[in-house]
């Protein structure tokens, strides 16, 4: 059900648009300046903004009776507003216009507050328009931040331009299983991928192929869209949880195995990768290249494989790596390292390249492969142009980063943006963030996707997972979507024939 948003911001703007100079008087001409920006929820102050993206609304956060709000560009008509409760909802068609007027410059906030009769007035709060658009849709899932069960889930899409979402696929439609790790084509929502772990239905990846849905019985791990065919990779995963007894986020994955494969949707047979099935290296996050030539992933020793018998998974730790690919012949190089751990300190998960193929960006944790539970995960960028000259590839800090979690990256379709997810507002819950993303990789500061009420993500108790940009939405039906998960004659993906325990030893783990 689409959820649009009510008729009453729309109202309220009405009821408080008053003129900047008439409103106040001339007392508010006098005003004593507080030599600060006002404090705001969202913190929507200093960033880089979409020409296309939905109003901003936000709370001023600074004790008053009466504030005044004047929101201006180098052009077009401002918007000028009072509120007597700091609430500041902007009407959407005069803030569209603003945005569009004054794209690739400034936008000015300028706000003045009345408290004991007497008016000061806070440094004015400048934000820029960059002058490329967004992708419109941002698709994610929504699911209760529980370790022992996920109760109800779903696959929403969110129109990025304004407060219009609709949930495409509903978990209550196939008997509570579960939906997770969608992935798109080129942030095109008619190649998409979504896995279903089901016990009523069997393990499935649920398939929308040039539009027309369908699924494959099997069960998959992470995968990747090969950008000019309809072939995917995959890892071939066996993830178990552990719990903790003392962090903001108690639960952590480990991998028991692990191992890179493909398939084309017409055979359905999935083909090992040369040397990406080795029982001493647990695998996973294939990412391709936008060309294609390339196929990145992250690897790291396989505990379970240790002759003495000591597993501490704490120490497991995932290099980046990357093997090349000539489609045309589908024959596969050898595998080469990006980054090793030895060099960055750290393990590397959740790679995402631009499409314009400049920049890649990865996760980085103690441990592990798991950055969403890990409240010190960082995202650091890695020039592939200048490793590609240079021969050597190098990472830098992202100037997006907080002091919380920040995981499930995804790229506009124009390389200048990403959105993310990030625990900054909250240690266990996930919530979408935007940056604009420069030409050498600098970051603007990230703010939080927009909602209709300011204050909406206090009471949400829904945390985001992969948050996805996408070019348009989802237009397959849901019935349709639920069909194919239900249909008892889907296909069946075709493993590789080698035995588990030439790969794994005489007893594969946990089977």
């Amino acid at each position: 059900m689409s959820k649009r948003p009510s008729i009453w911001p729309v109202l309220a703007f009405q009821l408080v648009f008053f003129s900047w100079f008439c409103t106040a008087g001339a007392s508010q001409d006098s005003a004593t300046l507080l030599n600060r920006p006002p404090v705001l929820k969202p913190d929507y102050a200093g960033i880089t903004i979409p020409p296309n993206i939905a109003p901003l609304n936000f709370i001023i956060q600074e004790p008053a009776s009466d504030y005044l709000v004047r929101i201006s560009g180098a052009k077009g008509k401002p918007m000028k507003l009072k509120s007597q409760s700091g609430r500041v909802l902007l009407q959407a068609a005069a803030w569209r216009e603003l945005l569009s007027a004054n794209k690739g410059s400034d936008l000015l906030v300028d706000i003045r507050a009345q408290t004991n009769g007497q008016w000061i007035r806070f440094t004015t709060i400048t934000n820029h328009i960059a002058a490329e658009e967004i992708d419109p849709f941002l698709i994610y899932r929504k699911i209760h931040p529980s370790h022992s069960t996920w109760g109800p889930m779903g696959l929403f899409q969110r129109d990025l331009r304004n407060f219009d979402e609709t949930q495409f696929l509903d978990n209550k439609r196939f008997s509570a299983d579960c939906s997770h790790c969608h992935m798109l084509r080129n942030n095109d929502p008619d190649w998409l991928m979504v896995l279903i772990r089901s016990v009523h239905y069997s393990n499935s990846a649920l398939i929308i192929s040039n539009g027309i849905p369908g699924a494959i019985a099997g069960q998959i791990g992470f995968v990747s869209w090969h950008p000019k065919a309809p072939m995917v990779a995959a890892s071939f995963n066996k993830p178990r949880l552990l719990l903790h007894t003392a962090r903001n986020d108690m639960r952590d994955i480990i991998e028991l195995e692990g191992w890179i494969g493909y398939f084309d949707l017409n055979s359905k047979t999935v083909k090992e990768v040369p040397g990406l099935r080795d029982k001493k290296r647990l695998l996973a996050f294939p990412a391709w290249a936008p060309d294609g030539q390339h196929l990145y992933y992250c690897s790291a020793p396989n505990p379970m494989t240790n002759s003495e018998g000591n597993i501490n998974y704490k120490e497991v730790k995932y290099d980046l790596m990357r093997i090349s690919y000539n489609l045309e012949k589908d024959e596969w190089g050898a595998p080469e390292p990006v980054l090793l751990v030895r060099d960055t300190g750290f393990s590397m998960a959740q790679p995402r390249i631009s499409p314009d193929g400049h920049w890649l960006f990865v996760c980085g944790i103690p441990y592990g492969c798991w950055p969403a539970y890990d409240h010190t995960s960082d995202i650091y960028g890695i020039d592939l142009r200048e490793g590609e000259a240079t021969g050597k590839f190098t990472f830098k800090q992202l100037s997006l980063n907080s002091d919380a979690c920040e995981s499930w990256l995804s790229w506009s379709a124009n390389s200048r943006w990403v959105v993310f997810s990030s625990k900054r507002l909250s240690p266990l819950m996930n919530r979408p963030f935007i940056s604009y993303v420069g030409p050498d990789a600098t970051c603007s500061k990230p703010f939080v996707l927009p909602q209709c009420d300011p204050e909406f993500y206090d009471s949400l108790l829904s945390t985001y997972t992969i948050p996805t940009l996408a070019i348009k939405p989802v237009t397959v039906p849901q019935r349709e979507l639920i069909d194919a998960i239900k249909n008892a004659d889907k296909p069946e993906l075709t493993m590789p024939t080698t035995p588990l325990e030439a790969i794994f030893g005489t007893t594969p783990p946990n089977q």
